[in-house]
């Protein structure tokens, strides 16, 4: 798909063409609409496409695959677009792939408008003590934890909406886990000599990290302070999507002592295909087995939870994310979820793309999957058919034309193109009235023209396309 870009983007411009054309029946999205809904689903899932980087624009030549369609009064749909060939690997074809959120984000919307609308009624709800839990979702290198940052940051000044100046109105834990192994973020030592430590189980069901230190910021600007010290001690490394993968899930814990809520900020590690970490060293390798085993108990509980049914004691107790989330699994009357999808736009991340989109659908999206399937037909200028399939009439009147009307005479009259190709070269002297010169000539003209006609062949191939109108019934 990416050797064959200029075909595919002729499609996809025609393609987004008619579908803004459409959209603009539409009204433009309505910022002010507040998605604070007391009566609305326990779970809520968004989805946001990253920008396209310079470089995988420019050095990768790669292009962008995923188009937010137009909604009312904010968009909540994308079209992931699978740029694909038939079994021949000649036949180029789109499949454009369609899912439905609670609401989707452009590459051009800003991170406050994340925040109002996916995360500032988690931290109403914990304000007025219920328990507010978000975690971001996605492949490595899509945008999860610049999302979560900016949503840290944001929700910190929010959460002191009321308190008093100086006086205790929250504690705050941060807590990394890689694997099944779980480390303290805010721990008073070095980054090396981080304690490691063991989840335990209350009495009402939950679990907790024995031992984890708690800190109690005074100010918003202490509290974003102690975030980004956290977030400065993750473990990161360098993978095929992204240069400083975070390798770990970190869960920021926020509890307000007036209230009783709780808000948790989950940054989950990005996921990998097998491609990805192929050239990884076995623990490496095992590494990212334990994340990905570890997002997929995490999406077992949210699906039980979208359903509104309570969601069993193995299905949180299958890793240590899903335990030290379990406050938000327990408590069905008064917790909040929100979930993030992060996507790359790029053609070469496709597949994990449409991995992420399909799981969202099934955490809590709006309907089903609908693909719509267009056929690329390859515009080729009018040609001459090839020799092969030449009639008689045809045999002769290039043989009239290479000037060799003798060999033309010579030949019976139902002689037609797959006699000729097949003909060996004393069969061309012959013709020729036993002129070994002449014979080898027209031997040379005739496999040289049998090239052409496979080389223009080839080419037209490469030709831009044509493609069928776009239709909103995609």
């Amino acid at each position: 798909r990416i050797q064959r870009k200029e075909l595919f983007l002729e499609a996809l411009a025609a393609w987004r063409s008619k579908a803004e054309e459409a959209g603009r029946r539409l009204p433009s999205p309505d910022l002010s609409v507040c998605t604070l809904r007391p009566g609305g689903p326990p779970v809520r899932v968004f989805t946001r496409k990253r920008p396209m980087r310079e470089e995988k624009a420019g050095r990768k030549q790669d292009y962008d695959v995923a188009t937010v369609l137009r909604g009312r009064p904010f968009p909540t749909k994308l079209v992931l677009h699978n740029c694909l060939f038939q079994a021949d690997l000649k036949t180029p074809f789109i499949n454009h792939l369609e899912f439905e959120y609670d609401q989707v984000f452009g590459e051009d919307t800003e991170n406050s408008e994340v925040y109002r609308m996916a995360a500032f009624d988690l931290v109403l709800a914990s304000r007025e003590g219920g328990v507010g839990t978000m975690f971001m979702f996605g492949q490595t290198g899509s945008g999860k934890t610049h999302t979560m940052t900016a949503i840290e940051e944001m929700a910190a000044k929010d959460l002191f909406e009321g308190a008093e100046p100086g006086a205790e109105w929250l504690q705050m834990q941060f807590i990394e886990l890689r694997g099944n192994r779980c480390f303290d973020l805010l721990a008073p030592v070095p980054k090396e000599k981080m304690p490691e430590l063991r989840l335990r189980e209350s009495s009402d069901g939950c679990f907790f990290a024995e031992g984890a230190t708690n800190v109690s910021p005074k100010s918003p600007a202490e509290l974003i302070s102690a975030i980004r010290t956290a977030h400065s001690r993750r473990a990161t490394s360098a993978t095929e999507a992204n240069s400083v993968s975070s390798r770990s899930h970190a869960l920021c814990t926020l509890r307000l002592l007036r209230s009783k809520g709780q808000l948790t900020l989950a940054d989950c590690a990005g996921t990998e295909r097998r491609k990805d970490s192929m050239y990884h060293s076995k623990e490496r390798q095992q590494e990212a087995a334990e994340i990905n085993a570890s997002l997929h108990a995490l999406k077992e509980c949210v699906r039980f939870a979208a359903r509104r049914e309570r969601v069993p004691a193995h299905a949180y107790r299958a890793s240590s994310l899903t335990k030290l989330l379990s406050g938000a699994f327990t408590r069905e009357d008064s917790a909040r979820l929100s979930v993030i999808c992060t996507v790359s736009p790029c053609a070469s991340d496709t597949e994990h793309t449409l991995s992420t989109l399909r799981t969202g659908m099934t955490l809590g999206g709006k309907g089903n999957e609908r693909e719509q399937k267009e056929q690329i037909i390859v515009r080729r200028p009018d040609e001459p058919p090839p020799p092969a399939q030449w009639d008689p009439s045809q045999v002769r009147a290039w043989l009239v034309e290479a000037q060799y009307q003798d060999a033309a005479d010579a030949l019976p009259s139902n002689f037609d193109g797959k006699m000729l190709v097949r003909i060996p070269e004393a069969r061309c002297v012959q013709l020729c009235g036993g002129d070994a010169g002449r014979g080898s000539a027209l031997y040379a003209a005739l496999r040289e023209r049998i090239r052409v006609s496979k080389r223009y062949r080839q080419v037209a191939l490469a030709l831009p396309c044509a493609h069928p109108p776009y239709t909103e019934a995609h």
